[in-house]
């Protein structure tokens, strides 16, 4: 792969040569490149890449970011409703299996709410046990990192923001069991949106924010949001819009 902003036309993985398909995604941090074989299997390429001006002189950022990604991904590899890992590329870039279905967001915009009875228990149950091995997920507020597989079941994809909790005392325990009650919070937020017929009511209480979650949003997630949506105000959803290059979102799925 050469270096900066390209990525390959195609790809051999596992034996089986994989050719471009399309973008699926494009934002501040990253670039999603999608890849077909001829089976008909698709993978996902994640390039980590500071996508804005000047941003290129930023890649050993970039390259750390990758690293430490992947790394995160490969303590959850093994988990059913993460999609499959695949191998690195280069210093900014790994794979993993793409999901066919749609995303929250995408559901969100179609105005469906039809997910399977069971979609966020299975999913529940996936974010406990990433909570087991210490990784607080941290990005669970976005519709776009949790998919319905045409399968009916749910993935979550994304793990570039995941914090792992390595060290155990008294203080890294207390600050890891505050943040993941945001986890939770963001689960039953998305299950009252779109299952509202299934909250039971503790599950209620739960999707109402802790009031350490409502400090860490005032003082870091609004100011945050707010400087981002000033460079691509389709959030990261959506393809990234620079305001000086107008692109449109041309894709339909994302993963």
């Amino acid at each position: 792969m050469k270096s900066g902003r390209a990525y390959p036309q195609t790809l051999e993985i596992k034996g089986e040569l994989y050719t471009y398909e399309k973008i699926l995604k494009e934002d501040f941090f990253s670039i999603n490149v999608l890849y077909l074989a001829e089976s008909g299997t698709r993978y996902v390429l994640k390039l980590s890449d500071f996508r804005f001006i000047l941003g290129i002189l930023l890649t050993p950022f970039a390259i750390l970011m990758s690293r430490r990604e992947f790394r995160i991904y490969s303590m959850v590899a093994d988990l059913p409703n993460v999609p499959e890992l695949g191998p690195r590329l280069g210093l900014r870039g790994y794979l993993h299996k793409f999901i066919e279905g749609k995303t929250l967001h995408e559901l969100e915009k179609e105005g469906r709410r039809d997910l399977p009875d069971d979609f966020f228990d299975k999913l529940k149950e996936t974010i406990e046990e990433i909570h087991r091995r210490r990784i607080f997920y941290m990005d669970l507020n976005k519709q776009g990192n949790i998919i319905l597989g045409d399968d009916g079941r749910p993935y979550l994809i994304d793990y570039q923001v995941c914090i792992h909790f390595k060290y155990r005392n008294r203080l890294f325990d207390k600050l890891f069991n505050l943040f993941i009650q945001e986890d939770i919070y963001h689960l039953y937020k998305h299950k009252k949106r779109f299952r509202p017929d299934l909250m039971t009511e503790e599950e209620m209480k739960l999707a109402e924010r802790s009031e350490f979650g409502k400090l860490v949003n005032r003082y870091y997630g609004d100011p945050y949001r707010k400087i981002k949506r000033k460079i691509y105000p389709s959030g990261s959803n959506e393809i990234i819009w620079y305001k000086w290059k107008k692109m449109k979102d041309k894709t339909k799925r994302m993963s």
